[in-house]
């Protein structure tokens, strides 16, 4: 159910930005134009839960998080069909954390 392309979403009123990631048998490969995206998840068709290592390969490009370099973060969301809405957070610091919306683009096979 979870593994498939998404489309990731952050909407703030200070920014809108998003980037891509696939999801495929418990690991996430993704990135955006500055950032790549590497981790795990676990889930099932309601509640999807995960941990990133987000490593900035483009240092001209700022994290919307204003954290310079490299950094972990965790995730959790609720699974709604082909939609997954929860947060983002950096890790071990509750207080940097986003909304995020996933779209599921395409299934892997």
């Amino acid at each position: 159910m979870l593994d498939g392309f998404w489309i990731l979403q952050i909407e703030t009123p200070q920014f809108t930005t998003g980037g891509v990631c696939v999801f495929i048998n418990g690991k996430i490969f993704g990135g955006d134009n500055g950032f790549t995206w590497v981790g795990t998840y676990a889930g099932d068709d309601r509640l999807v839960k995960g941990r990133v290592h987000v490593h900035n390969f483009d240092l001209t490009v700022k994290s919307v998080l204003g954290i310079p370099g490299d950094y972990d973060m965790h995730f959790s969301g609720n699974v709604q069909g082909d939609t997954i809405t929860g947060t983002v957070m950096l890790a071990n610091q509750p207080q940097h954390n986003l909304p995020v919306r996933l779209t599921k683009r395409a299934n892997l096979l």
